[in-house]
């Protein structure tokens, strides 16, 4: 068993790695829209950042950017790779393995497992298909992570209270999660996680400390409100991206999809945990799945099978499979919100945090990207897990079975973009 196991370890070793090199060179797209983001949004913006720094940054809203400019300008003055498309994106795919290893170093000391446990858990990230695309492509989105691990791995000494040097640890943290924000606005999930924990837990001197240094960090944030005249416009129209693109008005209807995309991504847990199926799991799935039927009955749902963009693989399964009918949707939704509420009871600190993520509802798309890693971060990273969960992790067949999971998930988006559905 000990050499099948090792066998087995390797081999997803090699997938991943080689898959990853190879993805890169054979100008992989799988997430569809990184080659289009790319070549219209991000490289524009840095090659303008290189011409003219001020102009670029006072125009910075004219060139439609969905993100924040801090990418663009570490790229373009650090980067010495940014004089060329081609090994632009080749850094940005190397410097994303970086993702890789700070996150197994979260995991292995989080859960005390082995060094090679801990990689290859990290190394699942080298799988995903919009973390790929991301990378391949030289898009915003690992640079973003990257900041957010960062900003974990300080969190998580201080919660663990192995820091040596308290005050050193909580700048450090609140540095990388507003560096994180400065890339992906929606980023400021942590931020808000971080401030929220220490005042409901009465961590006064964290709560202190952590405020100052937040709003000392918010300084560029706040010029950059004061140079744009307000959140910055799409090109030339009127249209405002926090009112009509990112707004709370827009959370209702998205919880739906984002509880279907926590299932998604949380499932390898879920196969984790015996006798699953008792009485209270299946009275409390009944009931939350009754209910969905039921607004589904005043066809409260109908606007799931007009969204265009985004929704999430279970969506785009129940449209291929069952067209307009949505019960397998809601089934899932449903199966959602049953992990989401027995994480809740865990702790109150995980209700913290499944609070801050509600965040993650305010575009008006909700797309699959914005959640890939992040629920694989907030789960290995930032929940506290049951007792079932702590000890299945360190089991040897554990990390196979999210080995295996994410590569058929895989497997399947490679079929679907360039066989199901394939976009020129």
């Amino acid at each position: 068993m000990k050499s099948k196991h090792f066998t087995l370890k390797n081999f997803f070793f090699f997938l991943f790695i080689s898959s990853y090199i190879f993805g890169f060179f054979l100008r992989e797209n799988i997430a569809g829209g990184a080659e289009t983001d790319f070549l219209n949004f991000t490289w524009p913006l840095i090659i303008s950042f290189k011409e003219n720094f001020n102009f670029t940054l006072k125009n910075y809203g004219s060139f439609g950017e969905g993100s924040l400019p801090l990418f663009h300008i570490i790229n373009a003055y650090l980067n010495p790779l940014s004089f060329n498309q081609f090994f632009f994106q080749g850094s940005i795919t190397l410097i994303s393995i970086l993702n890789v290893i700070i996150f197994s170093q979260i995991i292995e000391k989080k859960f005390q497992l082995k060094k090679k446990d801990a990689l290859l858990y990290s190394c699942i990230f080298l799988i995903l298909p919009f973390f790929r695309s991301s990378a391949f492509w030289g898009i915003t989105e690992n640079f973003g992570w990257l900041f957010l691990l960062i900003s974990i791995k300080y969190y998580n000494i201080l919660e663990q209270k192995k820091s040596k040097h308290k005050q050193i640890d909580i700048f450090l943290t609140c540095l990388f999660s507003s560096l994180a924000l400065y890339i992906r606005p929606y980023l400021v999930f942590f931020p808000v996680f971080f401030i929220l924990k220490t005042l409901i837990y009465r961590e006064y001197s964290l709560l202190k400390s952590s405020v100052i240094f937040y709003l000392i960090l918010s300084i560029p944030g706040i010029y950059l409100i004061y140079i744009w005249g307000g959140i910055f416009k799409i090109g030339e129209s009127e249209i405002n991206l926090l009112k009509d693109y990112h707004n709370p008005k827009f959370i209702i209807k998205n919880l739906i999809i984002f509880s279907s995309l926590f299932f998604f991504y949380s499932l390898p847990f879920e196969f984790l945990k015996k006798n699953y199926l008792n009485k209270k799991v299946i009275f409390v799935f009944s009931c939350v799945f009754i209910f969905l039927l039921f607004i589904n009955y005043f066809e409260i749902f109908n606007y799931l099978n007009l969204i265009k963009i985004g929704g999430g693989i279970f969506l785009k399964i129940n449209k291929f499979l069952f067209g307009e009918n949505l019960i397998f949707f809601l089934a899932i939704s449903a199966l959602g919100i049953l992990v989401i509420y027995n994480y809740s009871l865990i702790s109150k600190k995980n209700n913290i945090i499944l609070i801050s993520l509600i965040i993650f509802c305010f575009p008006k798309y909700i797309l699959q990207e914005y959640f890939e890693p992040l629920i694989l971060i907030i789960l290995f990273g930032l929940i506290d897990l049951g007792k079932v969960d702590l000890k299945k992790l360190k089991k040897k067949d554990t990390v196979l079975i999210f080995c295996t999971y994410f590569t058929v998930y895989y497997f399947g988006s490679f079929v679907y973009r360039y066989f199901v559905y394939p976009i020129s």
